[in-house]
């Protein structure tokens, strides 16, 4: 029962996320190529996409720590997304687009909070990897990227994005139904009675507090900047659409391999040292997307990406998890992935702004002063001594 879960795990976050991974690195790039917007237009379909996510999602953890019903929810979203997608490719007005855009984002959001918190309670209970189930997430976004940026290249990027986005999300819904059930009365009974939680003990919760502001000032900031990756590399730089592709390919190829051990190294090395050593790798990156125009630089220099991956999906949730209530671990969830969506949208239309009167070069400038703000926090920070207390104990 153990395996065939944790495979169904597996295979959901493959295909769920292979469907991310063929359709976020190019939409700004076909947003540009076919639908002929500027960049102040993409950075106001991003924000405005992402601030009415923030108002829904939290929503979605509210209601699945209320009902346990995160397995519907779930299912809901996909479906939900769906048929949103459908109705972004037949969009053909700048309103419609934003409209499409912003349903999409309002339905998808729900999903991977939800299925992140079943894995982590099944992880939890059963002592299996989570980096493991995340790493197989990374491989299905790395291979679905991959396709699309050769599939672009000889048949155009409209019907591949769409079409590979679509199919994958398709077979992921039924896998959903195989998850573990989680119910009032079930296995997760015994926690949720002796513990009770509200949203106020949630929000002054002070480790909770300190681990949003530094993903906001790393994680946010990377996706919102690397919206414009492709745009730098086809636009700027001058090369094909394929490149997206090998681009997907030096960052998550390592971010699968690094995943599956991603909570030993932490563990071994400290939640602090660790974080540190992750951000002054974002600020070497960066520094080199800002001041390098060679896009095999730029290719090479996107190795090091699998750590920040590695802190937002196994860090941070490993740190949730262990500061908050478990009564409230899906609010929490929800509630941080909705706060990374306004920080995503302020960053984004921030950048789609500088893109259209600057560069691309100036988003990674910006990006990088980010950086260096969140490892002076962190050298001060005092928030990783309790769990790093527990070193060596933490799964």
């Amino acid at each position: 029962m153990k395996d065939r879960s944790s495979l169904s795990f597996k295979v959901f976050y493959f295909m769920y996320l292979g469907a991310m991974g063929s359709f976020m690195p190019y939409i700004n790039v076909y947003l540009e190529k076919s639908a002929g917007l500027s960049g102040s237009q993409i950075g106001l379909i991003t924000a405005l996409s992402l601030i009415l996510g923030f108002c829904v999602i939290p929503i979605w953890g509210v209601v699945g720590d209320k009902t346990k019903r995160y397995n519907d929810l779930l299912k809901f979203s996909i479906a939900g997304a769906l048929v949103m997608v459908f109705l972004y490719y037949k969009a053909a007005t700048y309103p419609m687009i934003i409209l499409c855009a912003i349903g999409l984002e309002m339905l998808r959001l729900g999903a991977i909070p939800m299925a992140d918190t079943l894995a982590t309670n099944y992880c939890h209970k059963t002592g299996s990897n989570y980096g493991s189930i995340r790493g197989m997430g990374s491989l299905g976004y790395m291979l679905a990227s991959m396709a699309v940026g050769f599939l672009a290249d000889r048949f155009g990027l409209d019907g591949p994005l769409f079409a590979c986005y679509a199919c994958l999300l398709v077979i992921a819904f039924p896998i959903s139904f195989s998850f573990p059930k989680v119910s009032k009365t079930g296995e997760l009974k015994t926690e949720d009675i002796v513990q009770k939680g509200n949203f106020k003990e949630l929000v002054t919760n002070k480790n909770y507090i300190f681990i949003l502001i530094i993903t906001m000032l790393t994680t946010v900031i990377v996706d919102s900047a690397m919206n414009y990756a492709g745009n730098h590399l086809v636009s700027t730089l001058g090369g094909p659409e394929s490149s997206i592709s090998w681009m997907t390919f030096m960052t998550v190829l390592p971010e699968v391999l690094f995943l599956m051990v991603a909570i030993k190294v932490i563990n071994k090395l400290g939640f602090k040292k660790f974080y540190i050593l992750v951000v002054a790798s974002m600020i070497l990156r960066f520094g080199v997307y800002s001041l390098v125009g060679n896009a095999y630089a730029f290719l090479a220099v996107s190795v090091v990406h699998c750590l920040g991956v590695a802190i937002v999906t196994v860090g941070n949730l490993t740190y949730i998890r262990n500061s908050v209530n478990s009564a409230v671990l899906g609010t929490a969830i929800t509630l941080f992935t909705a706060a990374m969506s306004i920080g995503r949208a302020i960053f984004g239309y921030i950048f789609g702004v500088v893109y259209e009167y600057g560069n691309s070069y100036m988003i990674f400038m910006i990006s990088t002063a980010g950086f260096i703000v969140a490892l002076l926090i962190l050298l001060r920070t005092k928030h990783f001594d309790e769990i790093d207390s527990n070193k060596g104990h933490i799964k």
